[in-house]
């Protein structure tokens, strides 16, 4: 990546700030104060409290609370390695505000009071996580909870922290030696996992050696995880990660149907029912010394690396309209309606719908990876100055990098014939004479044919299926109905329980992708305290520099064929090669000796760039029938996920020769640099204390996008044909005030406002195009339906103007209530748009416009709620035998929101990822030996994406309601040894989904229930 002079010398600029600043403040200071006394700084120490078991967590997060400057949630782990839940973003849902998504069934993206533009930093600076490179939310999923001790939720900002964000911000603490008793600590533990549908035995090992001598210490962390997580699916077509409105378009997409309908319905490109299965392999080590250098300096260094394997598979059937049509594909049944029913912007009446006749254009198995390699390193250095005196400081750097990769493999096999008697009749393509064994006639000059496809397969247009998500599972139909094929009349279910039956349609690997981050920072900051009896206790004055780098590549696998006249990413049946590269190129097609249809004698034509393939040619295969809950289907024969374990190699083994073929309207640079300087004043008077702050943030950004010439002929790649630059330049003048006024001993009420900024993802600024192509007869084309603008270089970040107000009652040293009230103006935000664009086809011909979404500036958004909790240990309160070791932590969060953009109905849409209302209950017990945890999450419906007014009428899909239950059981052989079980999702919850209506269904992730068993050991 170029980087400009005015840049470089921006960040240079910022780093002699620093230095100068550093410099200054030590040497006009320190002499001063070196000899201060140190019953100064006694003063301002707060309680230290010895974190072990339940209670003792509860204790510290609850102290932390307490003395916080700001409005402050947290988490402490309860003993080494051991933070409350499985997985970090499992233990945050546990506080008030904060929803969490889930990813393979585990907890994975977080959000704050509603929002998911929340910063992360570990140990209070910023860092580089594999699996947020270009993201500016918070997603732990490759970070290991055993190599932290805690994790603070800020919920107002103060203008000395590093973090920005939204709604709030997140501050991970990994553990220090200095942390940790002098002289050496040993820790380390085993466990197995197994999952209930992945019914695999995962092992995790992780130990933690420490020394510290008082002067000089060093700390080895490291956690090895193999974990296999499953997930069953069910409902509309979307192998996307979680599931989506995919292609889902309605009954008059091009053109009215047949059947005189005058109300619009939804009508999905499909209908399927997969297993989804992730292995991940996970590796982190933390490294970390520190030594204590005299006259109050202290030096830290860390190093924090991870490494994550993932491969993910699904497989299963899908019932789809082969980009054929929509308004002939699939209708209500007679019982179908919801009752749901809108008139969209256009004036249209629409209707909900939940059980659909489906027509026969498509019945395939298919199977899908996603190889993803992840790796980040983190480093830290630096040196904390605070000598009892006034003046206490700190000068830091940081480095960060990370990679991730991402290889993807698909291959699909149809059970119906594309030769004859199907809604979708060749003859199949014209092939090599090879392939003409079937009794074809032979009408190329070279011995080709139009040879048959599936000769086993079905040869039947007339039967019909059903599928009906009105009940609790959607059901399948109409398999057992008889149907004409190459093995004669037999059931739909017997012919897709014979291999013959099937050929393949497809294989590709597209959208891979190779991600490269970078962040770097230098700051200094310090802390001037102020003696005697001033209204000013001390003031923090600090400067900062970072940059960030993103380089994001997206490419597809492509081979050539015709001895090079022709390239291909989708090797499939219904793709032939080009004529206008190819005609007369020997192995690319041949002349007719006689006419076929519409075509003479004399005409030149192509062969199918993929003959006739039985689904097991390339590839094992195995009978598959469990799909879940869903219930209907007898089975089908589909691709081994093994099979595809290194996309390229099999692509080259397969074909003969791979490319690496880069998507222009895909792959991006962004650079983003911020010189920030801060200064916060810290008061008290009486018994109000508080801070107020002033945080400037200059930005200068730079895009790299690339202009992107006509799709490549078989696939949906645009080549980089030049590049696009852009460079912004802007300055946020963000203040804050916390203030703390303690009502009674007991009762701290709090007030807090700032004006806070977060930039955007960074794929949100630059992302480039991608257009979406079907299938058409009319044109011999692919003619495009709609696409995507993923990049939009001048947006705005996002920037918002908080307040908030809390009371808390502490009533115990483990026990306390609160009330908080909130409200996010939103100044500034990016939003899905749709905007129009006349995109050629392949045939460069324009019968457009289509729509194309992309993220387009929002403004004047708000989001409001209220939090309330109570965490008590009953023996705060009584003095009974049993009771006596109990406690609950129970709170509830109620956020709404208000935005431009509104619903079918013309009302405001939340922002997407928000629920109205979550609920949490944890109950626990703890004596000596044994302790005990039963936790119960609980979100309304969340808003997961909108859907265009052209294909859904504007209509969004949700998921509904979601509740999760785990448990903990922990039992200690003595002080150094321990032993638990750990049951997540013991209920085996489901995620369903709906369309607007939540009758409506969309479809179904069925989450697994892991069982964990593990020992645990101290020394």
């Amino acid at each position: 990546m170029n980087v400009t002079h005015k840049r470089l010398s921006k960040i240079s600029q910022g780093i002699k700030y620093a230095l100068c600043l550093g410099t200054a403040g030590t040497a006009a200071f320190l002499p001063a104060f070196a000899n201060a006394q140190e019953a100064t700084a006694a003063e301002n120490e707060v309680e230290v409290i010895q974190i072990s078991g339940i209670r003792g967590s509860t204790q510290a997060s609850i102290n932390a609370k307490r003395f916080a400057a700001s409005q402050l949630d947290g988490i402490a782990a309860e003993d080494i390695g051991k933070l409350p839940d499985v997985t970090i973003a499992d233990s945050l849902q546990r506080i008030s505000g904060v929803q969490i998504e889930r990813t393979a069934g585990e907890g994975g993206p977080v959000q704050i009071r509603g929002l998911p533009q929340v910063d992360t930093t570990m140990n209070g600076e910023v860092f580089l996580s594999a699996t947020t490179i270009d993201s500016s939310g918070a997603d732990f999923g490759d970070l290991p909870s055993q190599l932290f001790s805690g994790v603070d939720v800020y919920k107002s900002a103060e203008a000395k922290y590093t973090a920005a964000g939204i709604s709030g911000a997140i501050d991970l603490k990994t553990r220090r030696p200095f942390d940790l008793d002098e002289g050496l600590t040993l820790s380390g533990g085993a466990e197995v996992t197994r999952g209930s549908i992945s019914q695999e035995t995962d092992p995790t090992v992780h130990g933690l050696i420490s020394y510290n001598s008082g002067k000089l210490g060093i700390l080895f962390g490291a956690v090895s995880t193999d974990v296999n997580l499953a997930t069953d699916y069910n409902g509309y077509f979307d192998t996307s990660e979680n599931g989506g409105i995919g292609a889902a378009n309605n009954n008059f997409t091009w053109g009215p149907n047949s059947r005189g309908e005058e109300i619009r319905h939804v009508v999905p490109q499909g209908f399927a029912a997969f297993n989804k299965e992730e292995e991940r392999k996970r590796n982190a080590v933390q490294i970390s010394a520190q030594a204590d250098l005299g006259e109050g300096f202290l030096l830290t260094a860390d190093y924090f690396y991870t490494n994550q394997d993932r491969f993910n598979n699904r497989r299963g059937f899908s019932q789809n309209n082969r980009w054929y049509t929509f308004n002939e594909y699939a209708w209500p049944t007679e019982n179908g309606w919801t009752g749901d029913s809108f008139t969209d912007v256009n004036g249209e009446a629409w209707g909900g719908v939940n059980a659909f006749v489906l027509t026969p254009w498509r019945m395939q198995s298919f199977t899908q990876v996603n190889i993803n390699e992840e790796t980040s390193h983190n480093f830290n250095l630096q040196l904390d100055y605070d000598n009892g005196g006034a003046l206490t400081g700190q000068v830091r750097m940081t480095r960060a990098r990370a990679t991730a990769t991402m290889r993807h493999g698909y291959g699909e096999g149809d059970m119906l014939s594309i030769d004859q008697g199907t809604l979708v009749t060749g003859p199949g393509q014209f092939a090599q004479p090879e392939y003409c064994t079937h009794g074809e006639d032979i009408v190329g000059d070279q011995g080709g044919c139009y040879a048959q496809f599936a000769p086993g397969g079905i040869q039947d247009s007339d039967f019909l299926l059903t599928y009906d998500a009105s009940g609790a599972h959607p059901v399948f139909s109409g398999f057992d109905q008889m149907v004409n094929g190459g093995k004669g009349q037999r059931s739909v279910a017997d012919y897709m329980a014979d291999l013959d039956s099937y050929h393949i349609g497809a294989f590709s690997s597209e959208g891979n992708t190779d991600d490269r981050g970078e962040i770097n920072t230098f700051s200094t900051k310090w802390n001037y305290r102020l003696d005697g009896d001033s209204i000013v206790t001390s003031i923090d004055f600090g400067v900062r520099s970072l940059e960030r780098m993103v380089d994001h590549d997206q490419f597809s696998y492509t081979s050539e064929f015709g001895n090079g006249c022709d390239i291909a990413q989708w090797k499939a049946v219904d793709q032939y090669y080009t004529t206008d590269t190819c005609e007369g190129v020997d192995g690319a097609g041949e002349y007719l000796t006689e006419d076929v249809g519409d075509l003479t004698a004399g005409s030149w034509v192509p062969y199918t760039l993929l003959p006739p393939t039985r689904l097991d040619e390339h590839t094992t295969v195995s009978w598959q029938t469990d799909f879940g809950s869903v219930k209907g289907i007898p089975g089908v024969w589909s691709i081994d996920p093994e099979n595809f374990r290194d996309p390229r190699q099999w692509h080259l083994d397969t074909f003969g020769n791979v490319q690496r073929t880069e998507n222009g309207g895909a792959t991006y640079d962004v650079s983003l640099e911020e010189l920030n300087y801060f200064a916060q004043v810290n008061f008290e008077v009486g018994e109000l204390s508080g801070n107020i702050g002033m945080k400037v943030i200059e930005t200068d950004l730079y895009v790299k996008q690339n202009l992107v010439g006509a799709s490549l002929p078989h696939s949906g790649l645009g080549p980089d044909t030049g590049d696009v630059v852009t460079e912004r330049s802007y300055t946020d003048y963000l203040p804050s005030v916390n203030l703390a006024y303690n009502a009674t001993q007991d009762v701290i009420l709090r007030a807090a406002y700032s004006k806070n900024m977060q930039a955007l993802n960074l794929a949100s600024w630059g992302g480039g195009k991608t257009v979406g192509r079907t299938i058409n007869g009319e044109c011999d084309c692919l003619r495009v339906v709609n696409g995507t603008l993923t990049g939009n270089p001048g947006l705005n970040p996002w920037r918002s103007e908080n307040v908030s107000v809390s009371a808390e009652w502490y009533t115990g040293e483990a026990s306390m209530a609160y009330l908080a009230t909130y409200k996010i103006d939103i100044e500034s935000f990016a939003t899905s748009g749709v905007v129009m664009i006349d995109e050629p086809d392949t045939d460069g011909i324009r019968r457009g416009p289509w729509p194309f979404t992309t993220q387009v500036q929002g403004e004047g958004g708000s989001v409001k709620g209220y939090e309330v909790g109570a965490k008590v240990a009953f023996s705060d309160f009584m003095d009974t035998a049993f009771l006596n070791n109990m406690g609950i932590d129970a709170n509830y969060t109620y956020t709404d929101s208000s935005q431009q953009n509104k619903d079918v109905f013309g009302d405001d849409l939340p922002f997407v990822g928000m629920s109205k209302d979550t609920y949490n209950l944890v109950v626990w017990y703890e004596q000596d030996e044994f302790s005990a945890r039963i936790a119960w999450n609980s979100r309304s419906p969340r808003l997961i994406t909108t859907g265009t007014v052209d294909a859904v009428g504007g209509q969004s899909l949700y998921q509904d309601d979601y509740s999760q239950l785990d448990i903990s059981v922990n039992y200690n052989l003595n002080d150094n040894i321990s032993f638990y079980i750990n049951g997540s999702n013991i209920t085996e919850e489901i995620q369903q989904t709906y369309l607007e209506f939540k009758d409506q269904k969309a479809f179904q992730n069925e989450y697994e229930a892991r069982w964990t068993v593990g020992t645990r050991v101290t020394f």
